[in-house]
């Protein structure tokens, strides 16, 4: 069986340690992990073709609850980011498995590059839009 594109195969023993199969699953199809040169983290969702939308709630970042959805469109995407519990976080948010990205709205304003780099507190809606850059 050929593996998709991204992911990596999770062996036999993540069944029998259900913590350890779950950071396998968030940190592969949300690329969630901690960027310990630069004390952020860092969310790379892959956004699997057909899906109309994509949720985790309750993602732990040390000490801080983050709850994560993602709508992709044709055109763009719309990340959702809200702190349920803790303090705010540094962040560093990308997509994999899309289009080009041509821009990047936080909170509805424009970003010079095709990433998200900003502090996670309260609630953020982010867009990446696909197309060729202006």
């Amino acid at each position: 069986m050929e593996e998709a594109k991204g992911f990596r195969r999770v062996g036999a023993h993540a069944l029998t340690d259900p913590p350890a199969f779950l950071r396998e699953v968030v940190g592969g199809l949300f690329g969630a992990r901690a960027d310990q040169a630069g004390g952020r983290f860092e969310l790379s969702p892959w956004v699997p073709e057909g899906w109309q939308n994509l949720a985790l709630r309750r993602a732990r970042f040390h000490r801080t609850l983050v709850d994560i959805e993602l709508r992709p469109r044709a055109e763009w995407t719309t990340v959702r980011l809200s702190v349920s519990f803790g303090p705010p976080i540094p962040l560093a948010l990308t997509l994999r498995n899309t289009p080009p990205v041509a821009r990047v709205t936080v909170d509805e304003v424009a970003l010079a590059r095709d990433l998200a780099i900003f502090t996670l507190s309260d609630e953020h809606e982010i867009l990446f839009f696909y197309g060729d850059s202006e």
